[in-house]
């Protein structure tokens, strides 16, 4: 299977899916300092959009599956944004930013 075939799938409950959408919603408020964060909030948007579809539909659970680039662009948003694994949002995107290296690496 190519790089680019190969999707990263991830499990979480519908306040992580919220949580995760606010959070993306308030960085893509702010304005890009250059070609790279560009690029980042780019890839955010995608995923943003990606969860508001999800979050229509009423559950408690959810599986979504990240192309490799949306699932580096989370891996990002936890190493340059988050970076604290001991609140919620954090300690979700700590465990995918580890297994999102051990996928694509």
């Amino acid at each position: 299977m190519s790089y680019s075939q190969r999707k990263y799938k991830f499990e979480m409950k519908r306040q992580l899916a919220e949580t995760l959408k606010q959070r993306i919603e308030t960085i893509l408020d702010s304005d890009p300092a250059d070609d790279d964060d560009k690029l980042h909030y780019a890839v955010l948007a995608e995923i943003r959009e990606r969860l508001y579809v999800k979050l229509i539909k009423n559950q408690t659970d959810y599986t979504i599956s990240f192309t490799p680039a949306q699932a580096f662009a989370l891996r990002i948003l936890y190493t340059d944004y988050i970076n604290n694994p001991t609140c919620y949002l954090g300690n979700k995107l700590h465990v995918l930013a580890v297994e999102v290296h051990k996928q694509f690496n």
